[in-house]
């Protein structure tokens, strides 16, 4: 079981909260607000009220051992500012941060903050994605340059082989995964003599702009 802490329970901290705790691991949820804290304690391992300006306090339940800690702290980026500072400072190094706005997420990319995140912004990119792209299922970004992508398969990859389609060749994008959805079947890193069949969904893995030349030329 990996152990969590998530910092700030607006909607966003007490959704991930709730998701960390329902699927097997030991969450601790903690805000300043009473209410919040009685509103998440039956979902998680414990619900914890305190003021992370103290470091003190979160010396208390927070150790370098743990899994991971999600910080997020409504639209006080100072005191997400100190809470960042405090963990570094006791050696908790996996941290993801909700960023309120762009100067917030340029100082937790100076502290040394990996994962930053934009759940408003992020929410908006995936929707205009979906509406643009409907053969878009999901997009998981690897970094500024590479993701992952689930696309339906196009109706006329259905009969022919990754080999005669050329997609690396012609897109330069790596097929990682076929989800056939009628066999219930999932092949990892098919062969290229692997043949597509009807109603597949496709994960591939390749540079931003080769994937939405696939997409725009398939």
């Amino acid at each position: 079981m990996k152990e969590y802490a998530v910092i700030g329970l607006g909607s966003f901290g007490f959704n991930i909260a709730k998701k960390l705790a329902s699927i097997g691991n030991k969450v601790v949820a903690v805000d300043i607000n009473p209410e919040k804290v009685d509103e998440i304690k039956n979902f998680v391992n414990d619900a914890v009220i305190g003021d992370i300006k103290n470091k003190a306090f979160l010396q208390e339940f927070i150790d370098q051992k743990i899994d991971g800690v999600v910080i997020s702290i409504g639209s006080n980026m100072v005191d997400s500012i100190l809470a960042v500072h405090y963990l570094k400072a006791m050696n908790v190094n996996n941290l993801i941060v909700k960023a309120n706005n762009e100067v917030h997420a340029e100082l937790l990319k100076v502290m040394g903050v990996r994962d930053i995140i934009f759940p408003e912004k992020d929410i908006a990119e995936w929707v205009a994605h979906r509406l643009t792209e409907p053969n878009l299922l999901d997009q998981i970004p690897l970094n500024s340059d590479y993701s992952i992508v689930e696309v339906a398969s196009p109706d006329n990859f259905a009969g022919k082989t990754l080999r005669e389609l050329k997609l690396r060749s012609k897109y330069d994008v790596l097929v990682i995964g076929v989800n056939e959805i009628l066999n219930d079947k999932y092949i990892l890193m098919p062969e290229p003599d692997y043949k597509f069949k009807p109603d597949a969904v496709i994960t591939l893995l390749g540079r931003k702009s080769s994937l939405d030349k696939f997409r725009l030329t398939k």
